[in-house]
């Protein structure tokens, strides 16, 4: 990877990493449970498509939050198995 592409991918790294809050709900700390929290899930995942953003950095960015969070392991857990499943659906 030439290192204008690595930059980009960065940069969008980045935008994923701030768009990743939005998908969660503010009270129950649930991953995509409300329809607007869906809804920025689904362009989230959009944007990760288009970026070419792997299932394994989207995995990396959602637990990076969680545990910003401070949420408990078995929460994380089971959001993760619905974040991994999300996303499993157009990521590689």
């Amino acid at each position: 990877m030439i290192d204008n592409e690595h930059g980009k991918n960065n940069d969008n790294l980045k935008i994923a990493k701030s768009k990743i809050r939005g998908c969660f709900g503010s009270e129950d700390g649930e991953f995509a449970g409300h329809p607007a929290d869906e809804s920025r899930a689904k362009e989230l995942r959009k944007l990760a498509v288009l970026n070419h953003i792997s299932l394994t950095e989207m995995e990396d960015i959602a637990l990076e939050y969680l545990h910003e969070k401070k949420y408990t392991e078995k929460h994380i857990t089971e959001q993760m198995k619905d974040i991994t499943k999300f996303f499993k659906e157009k990521l590689k």
